[in-house]
């Protein structure tokens, strides 16, 4: 393992949270909370001092596949680390498991708070949780663009929806791709942020609601998400479907570039909107469109942000379904994929025409693209798929000790394994501290798998025992 050159690109990521920590405490000055600015200090001279330390430690080596690997799953708990300080040392008095969880359950957006009241929480203490999920969305966002997807790897294979030659080196493009990426991001959290300027909601809501919708995150500032108008509904929906698409987008948009077809963020559109309309129709007295399509969103989105409660089993069930799907490929959700989706289907319907008319000739593609399906691909996609059940099964099996029924056990389940927060799909209020050790552990090992991509463990663990 090249331990010198990770810890220097690890720095990199510490200077976005000495951004937040410095915003932070801008805030607190301002806002009359002074009491507790010396929490952002801590998390700023920790940031800091890692961003400056990890210069000294740059070198010319070239990381290796396991490198990679390695760099991603560090980065997924040392940020957290440093998210975490603020909660230690605040007048909450957690623990550093409870401290460490929240900033966890933020970073990797999934949201499942150990505080029952997030609006008892003091201003600066709320944007901080929000802001956590943010920072793990560009985390996310980069992981995917530059690791996940790259010729080294291909666990996300990209070139099916891009032009873009993906270069099989890390360290040639990495400034160029953190600066994009950022660029992209920042972009499209002022748009989100202007279209929620057009809801009724104040502004601080609009501020941390942007940040949970565009790292498709769980957290928000009150227990639960109250609308008060059918356009306010309309315009978060179109926000959270927004947050499912390719983060390129808006950025191709300005420089006129032509390096993504975005065939697959149409298809994800018009699926959405199928999918609410045929929801609309089977259940017509369920509800209205616009209380649908939300859901539709943030299930699509795997936000899973608490907009209400449902009791209906056959149509929170479909809701579920969503959230297994995720978002597009180059998005801040964390299911399945709609491309591995496409995957399979593309598959069935090769092996039935051959089935058919063995003669007949069926192009192997997808979106439009000239890349030929490859068999590694869709063997690849089968194997995250197959390591999906079985630590879905594993899951039930462990939180089934807990005292919840069945329902809450195979939800929470399901939901953590697709990064979703489970408020809007289980029927009775379930907290933290309703669940033990050993189901918190789980959870917390769920929501990290389904970040980093089951076979990732398993490249590593190969590398070690067959050298």
């Amino acid at each position: 393992m090249n331990a010198r050159v990770i810890f220097y690109y690890l720095g990199w990521f510490a200077a976005p949270i000495a951004a937040m920590s410095l915003c932070l405490i801008i805030f607190t000055y301002f806002s009359g909370n002074s009491e507790q600015i010396h929490l952002y200090y801590f998390a700023l001279l920790a940031s800091s001092s890692l961003f400056i330390l990890s210069h000294f430690f740059k070198s010319d080596k070239i990381l290796n596949k396991i490198d990679l690997l390695i760099f991603m799953l560090l980065g997924f708990i040392i940020y957290p680390a440093i998210i975490t300080i603020p909660y230690y040392f605040s007048y909450y008095q957690l623990n550093f498991f409870l401290a460490y969880y929240e900033s966890f359950s933020g970073f990797l957006g999934y949201g499942f708070s150990i505080f029952k009241d997030p609006g008892s929480l003091n201003d600066s203490f709320l944007l901080w949780r929000s802001g956590s999920q943010w920072l793990g969305g560009f985390y996310y966002l980069f992981i995917i663009i530059t690791i996940l997807s790259s010729l080294k790897i291909n666990f996300l294979p990209t070139k099916y929806i891009s032009d873009q030659v993906n270069s099989l080196n890390f360290e040639n493009k990495f400034l160029d791709n953190f600066y994009n990426i950022l660029y992209s991001y920042i972009i499209f959290s002022l748009l989100v942020l202007l279209l929620l300027n057009l809801t009724n909601l104040n502004f601080f809501e609009k501020l941390n609601l942007m940040m949970t919708i565009v790292s498709s995150g769980g957290f928000y500032i009150k227990e639960h998400l109250l609308l008060s108008s059918k356009i306010d509904s309309m315009i978060v929906a179109s926000c959270f479907l927004l947050s499912s698409l390719n983060i390129f987008i808006f950025h191709q948009i300005l420089k006129k570039d032509k390096n993504f077809s975005f065939n697959e963020d149409l298809k994800l559109i018009i699926f959405v909107f199928v999918i609410s309309f045929l929801l609309l129709a089977i259940f017509p007295l369920r509800d209205d469109f616009n209380n649908i399509f939300l859901l539709v969103t943030t299930s699509i989105s795997t936000s899973g942000i608490a907009i209400g409660k449902y009791t209906d089993s056959y149509f929170v069930n479909i809701f579920l379904v969503l959230t297994f799907i995720g978002g597009s490929i180059y998005s801040t959700g964390s299911g399945f994929k709609f491309m591995r989706m496409v995957f399979f289907i593309k598959k069935f319907l090769i092996e039935i025409v051959r089935l058919l008319s063995p003669s007949a000739i069926m192009k192997k593609t997808i979106f439009n693209n000239s890349e030929i399906i490859k068999s590694s691909d869709f063997y690849i996609a089968s194997l995250i798929f197959v390591f999906y059940v079985i630590f879905l099964l594993i899951a039930i099996l462990l939180l089934s000790f807990d005292n919840l029924s069945f329902e809450q056990v195979y939800k929470l389940a399901f939901l953590s394994l697709n990064n979703t927060l489970p408020s809007n799909y289980i029927k009775a209020n379930l907290s933290f501290y309703d669940l033990s050790y050993v189901s918190h552990f789980s959870i917390l090992f769920l929501v990290f798998l389904s970040k980093i991509h089951f076979i990732t463990i398993l490249v590593i663990i190969k590398k070690v025992l067959w050298k």
